[in-house]
């Protein structure tokens, strides 16, 4: 009995022993090695959360940006296609004019000279005859004016046409049509009546405007097609100056 007195003793004292030995050197490092698995799972799902937030965002941010830049692009094609392609062809039809006379005619007009040619209608003459009556037999003549593709736009209603399509076309140009069709109205070479001294200053300001215009329309022409990634000519963009 005593023997198995002393023998549950020894082994009592051994599992304490073993007891102890584990909670000072395994425990510890147990608990310690939990702990950082712990710690890495909860920093994972942070990472996981902070990374689909950020391609949340991301998503809608570039599903802004390219709603916007087809809004852009299909604006841009708008205006190059049902505005500033036609300006452009009739600015260069007087480019084409000047071109003309110089070869025709020998003289040199500068575009500082003049920025915009205008063709005048073709004019037909019909000969009317008046036989017998009571005022004997008559003959006149009467002249009408024959307006053609080529003359219809002149420089006012190259600016009416701007107007007309005000929506498509730049801020500064809309403003320098809306500008000369006022000055327009007081420019001497409409025939219209007037101060002199008015129709000066407005020959002055019908002058500097249609530059100023056909300036913008070749820079705005240019830089459309620049935007829809067609060819352009930088020099244009960079003078205003149309070049045949």
């Amino acid at each position: 009995m005593e023997i198995i007195n002393f023998i549950l003793n020894i082994v009592v004292i051994l599992l304490i022993f073993l007891v102890g030995l584990f909670t000072k050197n395994y425990l510890p490092s147990y608990m310690d090695k939990k702990g950082e698995n712990l710690a890495t799972k909860e920093d994972i799902k942070e990472i996981t959360r902070k990374t689909e937030e950020v391609q949340r965002e991301f998503k809608e941010e570039f599903e802004a940006f390219s709603s916007d830049m087809k809004f852009k692009y299909d604006f841009f094609y708008r205006q190059y296609s049902e505005l500033y392609c036609k300006l452009y062809a009739i600015v260069i039809q007087s480019e084409y004019v000047r071109h003309f006379i110089q070869i025709t005619d020998g003289r040199i007009i500068t575009f500082d000279e003049a920025p915009f040619l205008e063709i005048s209608p073709t004019h037909r003459e019909t000969t009317i005859w008046n036989i017998g009556g009571k005022k004997g037999s008559s003959v006149s003549k009467k002249t009408e004016s024959i307006e053609t593709p080529i003359s219809k736009f002149n420089k006012k209603e190259l600016c009416d046409y701007i107007i007309q399509n005000g929506d498509l076309a730049s801020q500064n140009l809309l403003k320098l049509a809306v500008s000369y069709r006022f000055a327009s109205d007081h420019y001497s070479g409409n025939g219209s009546g007037g101060n002199v001294d008015v129709k000066e200053k407005a020959d002055d300001e019908e002058f500097r405007m249609i530059k100023e215009i056909v300036i913008a329309i070749v820079k705005d022409y240019n830089q459309l097609r620049k935007e829809l990634k067609l060819p352009y000519n930088e020099e244009e963009i960079s003078s205003g100056v149309p070049i045949i």
